[in-house]
């Protein structure tokens, strides 16, 4: 159990949830990717510290700097095809909770900065596409994380008008920053390869050491 134990249950309507690091383990196979781009272009990688903070932000925001960052966002992508069945996986205990968060009868939401096709390969591959009311990749909205366009048009294919009847769920600063700018509740997973400090000064509504504890936090509204 967490230190999250002895708080008030937060009440909301609906849950969203990041996918990479939050609920898929793809960290190693997106960090691997990207150090193999950098190493093509520039012949060496930059500081693993720094290929971190870009993941949650729009892959095409990954090569700040770079004359052609579109030719190497081509690259990355050649170089991940046909890995996620291989070099991915669900974080422990997560599908038991979406299957408890259901019971509960929370509304549950996906938002990932991924293109359309890499969320559809991680919903094929992992099989939990049938919990979720929406699926929203980053063609869905015109602004990205950290900015709350993202959440405010899952809130709309939701037909929820207050924002905090809605809890984001996620393992970055960007989707920290992203539900404080919606107006949303925020969550932090406890197994996020970031920056723990760097996100608890965040302050974030919710930090879950262990996927139960998310169910165990919430109550419906």
């Amino acid at each position: 159990m967490t230190e999250n134990k002895k708080r008030k249950k937060i009440e909301v309507e609906a849950v969203l949830f990041d996918m990479d690091g939050t609920l898929v383990d793809s960290i190693s196979l997106i960090v691997a990717g990207h150090e193999h781009t950098w190493k093509e272009y520039t012949g060496s990688v930059p500081p693993q510290e720094m290929i971190l903070s870009q993941i949650g932000k729009p892959l095409q925001e990954a090569y700040p700097g770079m004359a052609d960052p579109l030719k190497m966002v081509d690259t990355y992508r050649s170089w991940c095809e046909g890995k996620t069945d291989t070099h991915t996986g669900l974080y422990l205990g997560v599908a038991a909770m979406l299957e408890e968060l259901r019971r509960m009868n929370f509304r549950l939401g996906l938002v990932t900065s991924r293109f359309r096709e890499g969320l559809d390969d991680c919903m094929r591959v992992h099989c939990i596409a049938d919990y979720f009311e929406i699926l929203l990749s980053q063609e869905d909205s015109t602004g990205h994380k950290p900015g709350p366009e993202p959440l405010l048009a899952a809130a709309e294919r939701l037909s929820i008008q207050d924002m905090s009847r809605i809890i984001y769920v996620g393992d970055s600063v960007h989707d920290v920053k992203s539900a404080q700018a919606a107006g949303c509740r925020s969550a932090v997973v406890g197994w996020t390869s970031m920056d723990k400090a760097e996100l608890r000064a965040l302050e974030p509504d919710l930090w879950i050491d262990e996927a139960m504890d998310l169910p165990r936090s919430l109550s419906l509204v």
